[in-house]
Parts: structure tokens; sequence; C-alpha cells
């Protein structure tokens, strides 16, 4: 046998174990890429009474298949017939789901094909189903072929099947046909009108050039007297690009009355050969269709090979990486339990610093906080309001009390600074506020980044750790807002005598602009109020100026750096006293992971060894 065509057989039937097959993948993996739509094959359709199973028991010579009315074959039947070099040796039958026990009786094989059929259709509480059966036959008188046996097409439900099931049929065949590395082989009865053939209808859909199309033609022994089919062999009636293959197989006669494969094989010869109308065609008789499709499918696989071995060459790597993301096995000890927790809190703990320190969303967001919204929250504060005559003028009559001042209301003075800069709590306590919720919202960002991928394999570490963070940052918030509030406290508290002493040269200036020393307008005694305006809004825009200065130091050194360097010290203190079942339940992986890699494992287990089995080919 052909050592290729063995190889990518060997291949079929590891992912066919491993659950990929040409109808997809039935254990978990239908994400990921099929090895088995890879692999050329020869797949065999046809309507339910076109003498499909009576082709393939002619090509392997031996009653094999169940046979009956209606779905006889409810599922697809992978063939992997091999030529046996040692003659003396008897044939047999092995099983892809039974590897190792071979079967030498071929009626057991059939007893096989249908309790396994009957087992896995009531399993997956369907009539039929598109998983695959494996059967592989050894015999010296075997071609070196593959072939996929799919159920039989019908256009109306037979014998109390359910309505679904004409189109659960087609779509099963047109899954396994749709892809251009399939080889269809359209069996056709010649005694029924070929336009009505479902085969030929499913091979057109899906292969209008006919490319990759054989026809079969079978039943022409039982053509109506006078008409024949050699308009049809000859490729003038019905063109396909690969042609037609005539056959005469045993009708149910012959089967009733046991007759061998080795006379049914006579005498299809014998009617070839007997009848005029079939005179000097070469493309009649099981053997030809056996030794045509044998070259046929060898000729693909070796073509094919180079493709399906990178293929699997990149399906190793890419797996491979992708576990390798994940993680490796879970840490089992106390100790490599504490170990892993410590480095993945070190590797968020790196991943906020570096977002802080210039990551997109981190540090430039904390600055427009400071350079722009601080400010801006400042200037909207209500002190031009509080600036007017008339509340002026009772705020110092008020602080005056029965003792009218002299010479300066110094009491009016400082109460009306006291007012005014009680107003920079507010927008200091919001930059405080604003600058936390940016720390947030990087401490959600790192949690789902690329550079602390391995925490999504722990969910429950990844939530303690994000509660950690926010609690660490809830204590730095409290922190900074204390010493924001005493930075305000203490500009109400003491007020500045040597400010209203201007040096030579310097001039300053109101809330709204104008020069404090400018001459105001109105009678005396408003002059006397608007110059203490000035001077009380002047000394105001020196401190508001000096707080967008000062509180963004501030909440950098209480908040943002205590972040970066203690954001989860006290959860990492914390981890070393833990017992083993609360590691364990920190370490507790998600459910989806841990399928995701049992999916990979496998997956990458079943290429590793088609890679094996492709390596040892010589194309």
């Amino acid at each position: 046998m052909d050592a290729v065509l063995r190889a990518v057989n060997r291949v079929s039937a590891i992912a066919a174990l491993a659950g990929d097959t040409q109808a997809g993948d039935e254990k978990g993996g239908s994400s990921l890429p099929s090895l088995a739509r890879q692999l050329p094959k020869i797949v065999v359709i046809g309507g339910q009474s076109s003498g499909k199973s009576s082709v393939l028991e002619a090509v392997v010579g031996r009653d094999f298949l169940p046979r009956g009315t209606g779905i006889v074959t409810r599922r697809p039947l992978e063939l992997q017939l091999e030529t046996n070099p040692r003659k003396d040796e008897p044939e047999y039958g092995e099983f892809g789901h039974l590897p190792g026990k071979k079967f030498t009786d071929f009626e057991g094989i059939r007893r096989e094909i249908e309790e396994e059929t009957r087992r896995h259709t009531e399993k997956r509480g369907t009539i039929v189903s598109p998983v695959p059966m494996t059967l592989r036959i050894v015999s010296p008188s075997l071609p070196a072929l593959s072939l996929v046996d799919m159920p039989g097409l019908t256009k109306v439900p037979i014998d109390g099947q359910p309505k679904s099931i004409v189109t659960e049929l087609e779509n099963m065949a047109r899954e396994y046909v749709r892809h251009e590395n399939v080889i269809i082989l359209a069996v056709t009865p010649a005694n029924a009108d070929l336009a009505t053939s479902d085969a030929l209808r499913m091979a057109r859909e899906v292969d209008p050039s006919g490319e990759r199309t054989i026809g079969v033609l079978t039943k022409i022994d039982i053509m109506d007297p006078g008409t024949n089919c050699r308009d049809v062999l000859e490729g003038s009636a019905y063109t396909l690009r690969n042609g037609w293959i005539g056959v005469v197989n045993r009708g149910q006669a012959d089967i009733n009355s046991r007759m061998d494969m080795s006379r049914a094989r006579q005498r299809e010869l014998d009617f070839f050969h007997g009848k005029p109308d079939y005179g000097g065609l070469n493309n009649v008789g099981t053997g030809y269709l056996s030794t045509e499709l044998s070259q046929k499918l060898i000729a693909s696989v070796r073509r094919q090979l180079p493709n399906i071995s990178a293929f699997v060459n990149k399906q190793v790597s890419d797996l491979q990486r992708e576990l390798e993301g994940m993680g490796g096995p879970a840490a089992s000890s106390r100790g490599e339990m504490i170990h892993l927790v410590l480095t993945l809190c070190r590797k968020f703990e790196t991943a906020f610093a570096k977002l802080i320190d210039g990551g997109k969303g981190g540090g430039e967001l904390i600055l427009t906080v400071f350079e722009k919204r601080l400010p801006d929250a400042i200037e909207k504060q209500p002190f031009k309001k509080m600036l007017e005559v008339n509340y002026v003028k009772r705020v110092i009559e008020e602080a005056d009390g029965i003792q009218p001042h002299l010479v300066a209301p110094e009491a009016g003075y400082r109460r009306l600074l006291e007012e005014a800069l009680g107003y920079l709590h507010e927008p200091t306590e919001k930059s405080v506020e604003e600058v936390f919720v940016l720390l947030r919202r990087m401490v959600d960002a790192v949690a789902g980044a690329e550079e602390v991928k391995a925490l999504r394999r722990y969910p429950t570490l990844r939530r303690e750790i994000v509660t950690a963070a926010y609690r660490a940052l809830e204590r730095f918030k409290e922190e900074t807002r204390r010493m924001v509030n005493i930075m305000v406290e203490m500009e109400r508290n003491y007020i500045t005598a040597e400010w209203g002493r201007m040096p030579d040269g310097k001039v300053l200036y109101t809330l709204d602009g104008r020069p404090v020393t400018e001459e105001p307008e109105g009678s005396l005694e408003e002059k006397h109020y608007k110059r203490i305006i000035n001077q009380v809004s002047g000394y105001v825009r020196e401190i508001c100026g000096q707080m967008t200065q000062t509180v963004p130091k501030a909440v950098v050194h209480c908040m943002v750096i205590q972040a970066k360097e203690r954001l989860l010290e006290e959860m990492q203190a914390g981890v070393a006293g833990e017992v083993e079942t609360s590691l364990k339940r920190l370490l507790g992986e998600d459910e989806g992971v841990m399928k995701r890699r049992d999916v990979l494992t496998k997956k990458l287990d079943m290429m590793r060894q088609a890679q094996s089995e492709l390596t040892q080919v010589d194309v």
C-alpha cells in the first residue's frame, strides 16, 4: 500500500479519536481549525435506493454493511482500505472506537456497525448523526483506498421518519462534500432520470464545475429493454470533468441467494463484455472503479501533503503558544502558592505604575485634572458675589461690633478672607476625588491588561487584587483629603501680613484682573469699601494661584506616589500568613480557562501525533 495514504489514514484516525471530524469537533474544539477537513478524502453520496452500499461492498469484496429499508446508514462510515503485502495473513477489520480489536468475521463487523450506531444515536437522542465511525480493513486483495460512506439522501420521509430528516441528511452530506480537498463519488442508478438524481444535484451545488466529481452508474443491468447508458458513460449526455464509471452489482435476489463477491465480479465482467452496447468501453466494472479511485486519492494526497504538514506544524506552534500564555500546571504546595500570588501581585503593581507613568488613559489624565479641571473649578467659586459693596460693608460692621475701626478694619478683613478662602475646600476636595476615580479606572484597566493575562486563569485572585487595590486607594484618598483640607485651613487661619506690603515694581491684581492699587470710583464711603474689596480680592487671587500649584503636589505625594509604591502592600503582607485552604481558594481557576486548557492540550496532543506520522513520510 502507498505509504503516503497509510500515513494520512492514520492521521485521520487520530483526528477522529480526538473528536475532530469532517462534521466539526465533537469535544469542544470547534473554535480551533479542523485537521480532518485538511485531509483529502473520497466521499460517497447517493439516494437511499441508488445501490451505494452495493458499490462499496463490491469494492471491498465482502458483505459487511447493514441492509434494510429506509435509512440503513445512519452516520458516516469512513472506510480505510489497506493492502496487506503478506498474502498468507487473514483479512480483518478494526474500528477506530475499538483500537487493537481485530474482527476477522465480517458478519461481526456488520453487527458492530449496527450496535455502535445505535449506542451513538441513542446517546445523542437523534435518528442520524454527522459524527463518523472509522473502520480499517486490511486484506491482500484490497486496493489502497479511503472512502467515506454517507447516509443516503431522500426527497421525502419514509417509514415514519420525521419531516426534518430530509434537511438533516442534506446538510450532513453538504458539510462533508463542500470542502475543496474532497473527491465526490456521486452514485446514481442508470434506470432513473439523471435530472432527478440526489447525488448529482448535491454535487452540482458544491462543485458546479465538476472538477471534484466522479459519477458512478449503478443498476445498468436492469434498465428497460432496448435502452442503454453508453451516452452517459462516454460523457455526451451528462459531462463530468472526471467522467463516469459503470458498475453492475448484486441485486436483492443475489444477496438473498448468498452469491459471493468473486462470482458477482465475474458476472459483472461477463455483462459488459457480452453487451455490444458497451463494447470498447474501459470505464466499466468494479475493478476499474477501485483502481481509478485509488490512483486519484493517492495523487490528491501527495499533492496536498506539503500543505497538510505546514498546517499541522503551524497548529502545533500556535497551540503551544496559547497554552504557554495560560500558564503552566497549577501550584500545589503552600510555598509555591504564596510565591505565585506574590509574583502576580508584583506584576499587577508594575503594570499599574507603568500606566501612571505614561500609559494611555493613565498619567496624562491626572495631569489634566491638575492643569485644567482644578483651576477651572476654583475660578467658578462665588468669590465675586461676596465682594459686593453692601455685603462687605455689612461684614465689616458686624466684625467691628460696638467698637468701630479707627484706621483699617482688620477684623473685617480677616472675616472676609476666611470666608472667601473657605470656598477652596470644594474644588480642592473635588480634584482629590477626580484623581481617585482615575486611579480606580486604572486598576480596572490593568486587571484586564495583557501584562497580567496570567490573572485570567485565577478569577478569585483577580477579584481579591482589585478589591485590595480599591481599599488602598480609599485609604490614600482619605489621607490626601485630610492633607488638602489642612492646607486650605492653614491659609484661612493665618493671613500673611507681608502680602499688603508690595515690593517695588510688583503689581498685584484682583480676581477680575484689575490692579489692586487702581483708584475706585464713587462716594467717599464707596471708595473706602471698594479699596477693601480690591485688597481682599487680590489676596484671594494670590492664594488661589498658590493652591493650583500646591494641591497637585499634595495629591501626587499622598495618593499617586503611595498608590504606585504601596498599592497591594497590605494584601501581600496578609498572604504570607494565609493557610493552604485560603490560598487554594484564591488560586481557584476559571472554569472556562480550565476547559479551554483541556481542549488545547488534547488538540496539541492530536497535532503532535499527526506531526509524528507525517514526518515519517517521504513525499
